[in-house]
């Protein structure tokens, strides 16, 4: 199995290995598709500073309140949506 890692630093600042995909973003919430499952971030003024697919690797910056681990569920695939469809609109 990959490695996935995750290093938060003083609740500002993240970084993520092992990342397949980021499924939606917003200020306040970042769903993330890892090797290990869904990871589900709140926050406040949250942005992706860097994303590197082909690495696996995404930082996020700004107020980091919770993460958590999550199976994909209907309310997740619902509200998710491929960041390439939000880039392109």
């Amino acid at each position: 199995m990959a490695e996935h890692s995750l290093m938060l630093i003083n609740r500002e600042h993240m970084e993520i290995s092992g990342v397949t995909n980021v499924n939606t973003f917003d200020e306040k919430e970042i769903i993330i598709e890892s090797r290990q499952g869904y990871l589900y971030i709140t926050g406040q003024n949250m942005h992706v500073s860097n994303l590197n697919l082909d690495e696996g690797k995404v930082s996020i910056d700004g107020s980091i309140n919770s993460i958590e681990y999550k199976t994909q569920s209907g309310d997740l695939k619902s509200r998710s949506k491929n960041i390439i469809q939000r880039l392109l609109k």
